[in-house]
């Protein structure tokens, strides 16, 4: 009977007692869901709409360019943005107008080229694209009608009558005296001016420029191409490759290569989990050259400006890069350079 007395206690206090907890418990476990599912949504919203911003503004600081060509207020407002690598991030914008095919003539990208153009970080790529001609229609002219000739009347003579001889009278020549002609004034020689010799072309800053130097692009989003190197082409002013150019990196980490090494005016460098700016110090014929310097070009994840990692299908946006760096999704130690030395003359 006691033992009967406690069972009953326990199903009457200590049972809805337990359920109550379970669900209190659920309510905050769902109210917590439910915040982390907007807090995302919010999160992916906001990404969008600032990567839309940044590109409006820049569209509207190259068509401020293309019209005043005021650079140095377009670096300023550009500069303001807070991008890692503007420049950079500019010219990745060309690129992306021209493989949209937008059409001829279109303004955003005749400005953004321009602007690239003055910022050194245009590309024979984006000349070549934009300098293509479109093809304009020739119309077709419907036939002249030949005219049908006419009968051209037979004119009708009429005679005249004989000419009479009229006697031509006799005009007395009278000579006149000719005066010789003044002998000539004697005066110091003219001076005749010498040629002007045409000027020499003034010889530009550099013997070699970076023509390109950009993230190879990954072919499927999240996943990695496995290539870890920077692949590089060394050409004359014609676009032609140039063999036995010395290329080294700035912080002398490897040892120099010249170019052929890999195939006409080409060589290679391997990544492991490091990176480096590059330049040529010498030409083929071992005489000293001088060079642009390449940006660090490198295999680590927190090296590479987001902009190249959107260009290239490794991230959605810039806050997609964020938060894939933080979590370690990206490819670290997997990303694969190509860049062309071009000489100036």
């Amino acid at each position: 009977m006691k033992n009967s007395k406690i069972l009953l206690l326990i199903v009457v206090i200590i049972v809805p007692i337990f359920f109550l907890t379970l669900a209190v418990a659920g309510i905050f476990v769902g109210f917590g869901v439910t915040s982390a599912v907007s807090s995302a949504n919010t999160d992916s919203a906001a990404s969008k709409v600032d990567g839309d911003k940044v590109e409006a503004e820049i569209l509207g600081i190259a068509a401020y360019y293309a019209r005043t060509k005021d650079l140095e207020a377009a670096r300023q407002r550009l500069a303001a943005l807070g991008l890692p690598n503007v420049e950079q991030y500019v010219s990745f914008m060309v690129d992306r107008y021209i493989q949209a095919n937008r059409g001829q003539p279109d303004t955003d990208t005749e400005n953004l080229f321009l602007l690239a153009d003055a910022l050194g970080t245009s590309t024979e790529s984006m000349i070549a694209a934009l300098a293509t001609p479109t093809p304009t229609r020739t119309p077709t002219l419907p036939p002249t009608a030949t005219p049908t000739p006419t009968d051209t009347p037979t004119p009708t003579v009429t005679p005249t009558a004989a000419p009479t001889d009229t006697p031509v009278p006799a005009v007395a020549v009278v000579p006149t005296d000719t005066p010789a002609p003044p002998p000539p004034t004697l005066g110091p020689p003219t001076n005749t001016p010498e040629p002007t010799a045409t000027p020499e072309p003034a010889k530009p800053a550099v013997d070699y420029v970076v023509a390109e130097a950009y993230l190879l692009p990954n072919p499927s989003y999240g996943g990695c191409p496995g290539a870890h190197s920077i692949f590089v082409t060394v050409v004359d002013v014609n676009g032609n490759p140039m063999d036995g150019v010395i290329i080294e990196d700035t912080g002398h980490a490897v040892p120099p290569k010249v170019s052929g090494e890999k195939g006409p005016g080409k060589v290679e460098y391997d990544l492991w989990k490091n990176g480096f700016s590059l330049l040529i110090t010498k030409n083929s014929d071992g005489s000293p050259a001088s060079s642009d310097v390449t940006p660090k070009l490198s295999s680590v994840d927190e090296d590479i400006p987001n902009e190249w990692l959107v260009q290239a299908n490794y991230c959605k946006d810039l806050n997609d890069c964020l938060q894939r760096k933080s979590l370690n999704q990206l490819c670290r130690g997997h990303y694969a350079y190509n860049v062309t030395f071009r000489k100036t003359y």
